[in-house]
């Protein structure tokens, strides 16, 4: 099994080591299922983005290797927890305790934290915070305090995030005794997480991230979306606050809306795995039937009606700002 995050390319991956390729909540541009399909035995592609769907129902360029499981209706973690839970157990490589817990191999993944709430319970509140629900009592909270925990889920900077925890890695040699300990801790931090916890360290960190938000949107400007193609909506540069872009999105799409834009906000941000300062990452939310998805998909990226995003140089965007502020405006449309 071979995981691909976006960053890679065809070329740069070792395909004929790899037989099973799992494409997890991203599909790549236009070509790029083909082009690895032709190399391995099987791909299987666990999404919920409306350009996915677009791109690969119905397209007869996708081999018959390729294994698509598309719902928009439900979120990346539970199509991939569902996906894996079936199809393991089915093959006999997981198996269940009488203990209620997962097996894999040797050892056990508990479904259950400490206190009783289910694995499947936390990827629900995962769910219901990507698709913007917000529906599950204490969801905001829940999001925040997952962002807090600061877990890194780049698994070349953090391999152990899906390594097994075998129990004898713990009884090594003094020399590396602290580091396996330390790895061990990692992977019991994902699977022990609380949910209470989570959202009580969630509670306590709202209005301060909430601060941050206003911060930003008080240097919100006006751009014309691809030159004037799509309209024109706010934007903010979001490089300080990149991991709250969600919630920043949101609420610039308000703002856009108040001042007579169209429903769309722009967070631009600079992402630094890329070590390039003149790409910048676009990232749109967008209320109601707003479609971000054209515009998205113009520049060779995807996702969601109300939230997409795509990479685009720093001279491009520049030539889109309008320059002039909006805060005045706005400040004026809440008062009325």
């Amino acid at each position: 099994m071979f995981l691909l995050s976006a960053s890679c390319w065809v070329e740069d991956l070792p395909l004929d080591e790899i037989n099973d390729v799992y494409l997890l909540d991203f599909v790549g541009p236009s070509g790029f299922v083909q082009a690895i399909a032709s190399k391995v035995e099987r791909i299987v592609i666990l999404d919920h983005h409306k350009t996915a769907l677009e791109m690969l129902n119905g397209n007869t360029s996708v081999g018959k290797n390729v294994i698509k499981v598309i719902d928009m209706e439900r979120s990346g973690a539970t199509i991939a927890y569902d996906y894996f839970k079936k199809n393991l157990l089915g093959s006999g490589k997981i198996s269940n305790s009488s203990s209620g817990a997962v097996g894999v191999g040797n050892e056990l993944l508990p479904e259950s934290s400490l206190k009783g709430v289910s694995l499947l319970q936390m990827f629900k509140y995962i769910e219901d915070a990507d698709l913007w629900r917000w529906a599950l009592p204490d969801s905001k909270a829940f999001s925040s305090g997952m962002k807090d925990m600061n877990i890194e889920y780049n698994v070349k900077l953090n391999p152990s995030l899906f390594e097994q925890p075998l129990h004898h890695n713990i009884n090594v040699a003094a020399g590396t005794h602290r580091f396996l300990l330390s790895e061990f801790h990692k992977f019991e931090q994902l699977l022990k997480l609380d949910l209470q916890s989570v959202i009580n360290q969630g509670m306590g960190s709202l209005s301060q991230k909430q601060k941050l938000i206003d911060e930003v949107l008080e240097q919100s400007f006006e751009i014309e979306l691809g030159g004037g193609l799509f309209g024109r909506c706010l934007a903010v540069h979001g490089d300080s606050i990149s991991d709250l872009r969600s919630e920043l999105g949101n609420q610039l799409a308000n703002k856009s809306n108040r001042v007579k834009l169209r429903g769309i906000g722009a967070v631009v941000y600079r992402v630094p795995e890329l070590q390039n300062d003149q790409l910048l990452k676009i990232s749109l939310r967008s209320l109601g039937s707003e479609d971000t998805t054209p515009i998205s998909q113009k520049y060779g990226g995807g996702g969601h009606r109300n939230a997409s995003s795509f990479m685009l140089s720093s001279d491009v965007f520049d030539q889109w700002k309008v320059g002039a502020s909006h805060e005045a405006q706005d400040s004026q449309s809440k008062s009325v």
